[in-house]
């Protein structure tokens, strides 16, 4: 399955899990308009420091939302709240020049990470239902985090790399998987 392919309003009654997934979903889109994004490799610290305030904001998220019990609301729960992540990710940033620099490697895999999570828990089962998460939901969304955490924790040990043939301003590379509809 491509990424463009996630890209799209999932159908949701669980005001919660909508709350939660809409966050993640901003996290990922975040990361890709970074100005580490413009890099040949590798994250500045302030980025590496507010994904590590995404993560542990989205694990005390998906924490509590395990935490509640599912609400008995018969006629509340039932109105279609929809999950809207039809708008793609920019996989581009721009420079000072205005010149479109590709998204490195890291950021944009960070970036999927969030939008494949999000899609995940939109079309989990705890979307069919009134509040809360099931069990296999939330330790599917606490090891889709850890993957992240994983992932950003390699970033961070790895120098960033000097690769100026592979890195030039305005190059027009699509995205790193699924392509891109520009």
């Amino acid at each position: 399955m491509a990424m463009n392919d996630f890209h799209k309003v999932y159908p949701n009654r669980n005001a919660e899990l909508r709350a939660v997934v809409k966050q993640m979903y901003e996290f990922g889109q975040t990361i890709a308009q970074e100005p580490s994004a413009a890099h040949s490799s590798g994250m500045d610290t302030h980025a590496i420091k507010r994904q590590r305030q995404y993560l542990a904001y989205s694990e005390s998220m998906v924490d509590a939302l395990a935490a509640n019990p599912i609400p008995d609301m018969p006629i509340a729960h039932n109105p279609d709240k929809p999950i809207d992540l039809h708008v793609e990710y920019n996989y581009f940033t721009e420079d000072l020049n205005g010149n479109e620099v590709p998204l490195n490697e890291y950021t944009q895999l960070l970036a999927e990470g969030w939008l494949m999570l999000a899609a995940e828990l939109a079309s989990s089962q705890s979307a069919s239902i009134a509040g809360s998460i099931v069990e296999f939901d939330f330790e599917r969304a606490k090891n889709n985090l850890a993957s992240i955490k994983k992932l950003l924790n390699e970033i961070e040990e790895r120098p960033t790399l000097d690769l100026p043939e592979t890195a030039l301003p305005g190059a027009k590379l699509g995205a790193r998987s699924g392509g891109s509809k520009k």
